[in-house]
């Protein structure tokens, strides 16, 4: 939800300072994550405990392997801990596989213990441009247009759909269209939004768009609702309110995204 770092400033209690994280629950002991940014330790805060017994499922779909969106993965206590199982899906880097890009974030001297020495049963499945079935979702990925890559992803069940497109720079014309086609019809489009438009003269080329490229990826692609996504971590309660107000001017159905927020579809 935050971008590029946490922030824990008292100016931007309201929308939350912790980097980005996505539930989507798909039964009681079933999760399908979006990133594991820090606000993934909400995420284990809420689970179910004790219980039947049977384990706890994750299926965790990345978007990239940047720190902010990685960084609640090693305190994570599921991973830790047995009886818990990981599914990682992702793309591949020109320096090695998903899997390579994951433990080279979890282990010495960065943390303690290596991802492999954790106790959770743990598999990897690189993507392609096949949609996978996750219970009763279908998840589609498109590759599109951030430093060293950025994969958005369209969680479809049934008629209802959500698409998440964070640490993207509107510009590029093949990932401009690849979101349109991604988005296209979508209730929901989750979008990258960190900079206003007179912020990103100076900012071209660092991978993010303003609200204002939000707004247009949402125009083009004839979605139902916009939520604005990877905010900036010095943007306080206050400014991005104002942001809500003047996007809702072009787009009524926009929303910031907040610490907590719950999207039914």
């Amino acid at each position: 939800m935050r971008g590029s770092l946490p922030t824990t400033d008292s100016k931007t209690l309201g929308y939350g300072g912790n980097t980005c994280c996505l539930e989507v629950v798909a039964s009681e002991r079933r999760r399908l994550l979006f990133d594991c940014g820090s606000g993934l330790l909400a995420v284990a805060a809420a689970l179910p405990q004790g219980g039947t017994g049977d384990p706890l499922e994750f299926d965790v779909f990345l978007t990239h392997y940047h720190m902010d969106h990685l960084m609640g993965l090693p305190f994570f206590k599921p991973l830790l801990g047995g009886g818990s199982r990981f599914k990682f899906y992702g793309f591949g880097t020109a320096e090695g596989t998903m899997q390579q890009a994951i433990a080279g974030l979890v282990r010495p001297p960065w943390f303690p213990i290596p991802i492999e020495q954790t106790a959770s049963q743990k598999s990897y499945v690189e993507l392609d441009d096949n949609p996978i079935r996750v219970g009763d979702f279908t998840v589609t990925a498109a590759r599109l247009n951030h430093p060293q890559g950025i994969t958005g992803y369209r969680l479809q069940r049934g008629e209802r759909s959500i698409v998440f497109a964070t640490d993207i720079e509107r510009g590029d014309p093949e990932s401009d269209a690849a979101l349109r086609s991604l988005a296209s019809g979508a209730d929901v489009l989750i979008h990258d939004a960190q900079y206003t438009p007179a912020e990103y003269p100076s900012c071209r080329g660092w991978g993010h768009s303003t609200w204002r490229h939000a707004v247009e990826a949402a125009e083009e692609a004839g979605v139902r609702r916009l939520v604005l996504f990877h905010h900036d971590p010095e943007r306080s309660d206050e400014q991005l309110d104002a942001i809500v107000e003047e996007a809702r001017k072009i787009f009524p159905g926009v929303d910031a995204a907040r610490e907590g927020m719950t999207l039914q579809i």
